[in-house]
């Protein structure tokens, strides 16, 4: 008798602490979600940030925003990026035809910077409120913690530790874009800058940064570029305080 209680009193020991680990990790992600960073998942490892590039800052609210045209990443829930499921040449995206008729939002970053990752969601949120009266595109860039260690999903839609290394070329950056892609289940559209990052230099988007060019080709709203440059509330409200509903 006394040493069935004594497994009753261990089990309901076990139990309690159990609760609490969980009670811990669900305050855990709900701090993390408040400051806009990513869970962080077991295994996990983010690197001290690459700084081994400095963009200077030319972007001005009412001058002209650099044109470009970049590669898409292929709408895939495989991943697969443009171009290469069917050996065909990527589709192509340029600035000034994408605001031929609306604003663009360009969004600038990588997967490996926490508190870009940690916005992406509630950014592609804001992309499916507002598709209907600006462009959005994702600009992929240089990575802003090469070499971190993080749980991604592969192309077979299995989830694993991957390092995500500075890309070396044009493949290894559209292969991350990817990665990006499926993990956070992205529908707005991507594009992949070069490996000579000439887009991400001329928007000084690294390590991210929120700009919007009108249809005259000007700026019309710019975040810094900062580990917390992109702001889905803030870009939200801007939208919402300049862009008359269609129809109204």
């Amino acid at each position: 008798m006394r040493s069935r209680k004594l497994l009753c009193l261990v089990g309901g020991m076990l139990a309690v602490g159990l609760l609490c680990v969980d009670a811990v990790e669900a305050q855990n992600r709900r701090r993390a979600r408040a400051r806009g960073r990513p869970v962080r998942k077991p295994g996990e490892v983010i690197t001290r940030p690459d700084r081994g590039e400095r963009w200077p800052d030319r972007i001005e609210v009412g001058q002209p925003a650099p044109e470009f045209t970049l590669p898409l990443l292929a709408k895939s829930s495989e991943g697969g990026a443009a171009g290469d499921s069917d050996g065909e040449k990527a589709e192509t995206v340029s600035l000034k035809e994408l605001r031929a008729e609306r604003p663009v939002v360009l969004i600038f970053g990588s997967i490996t910077c926490p508190p870009f990752r940690g916005q992406l969601e509630a950014v592609d949120d804001v992309y499916e409120e507002f598709g209907d009266r600006a462009e959005f595109l994702f600009v992929y860039i240089r990575e802003a913690h090469p070499d971190s260690v993080l749980s991604v999903v592969d192309g077979t839609g299995d989830e694993s530790l991957v390092k995500i290394p500075q890309a070396a070329d044009s493949s290894e950056r559209t292969s991350a874009a990817a990665t990006c892609q499926r993990t956070v289940k992205l529908k707005m559209p991507i594009a992949v800058d070069s490996e000579d990052n000439a887009v991400g230099k001329a928007y000084a988007g690294w390590p991210n940064r929120m700009v919007v060019v009108g249809t005259d080709g000007n700026v019309i709203f710019a975040s810094a570029g900062s580990p917390r440059g992109t702001n889905a509330a803030e870009l939200r409200d801007w939208l919402t305080e300049n862009l008359a509903v269609p129809g109204s």
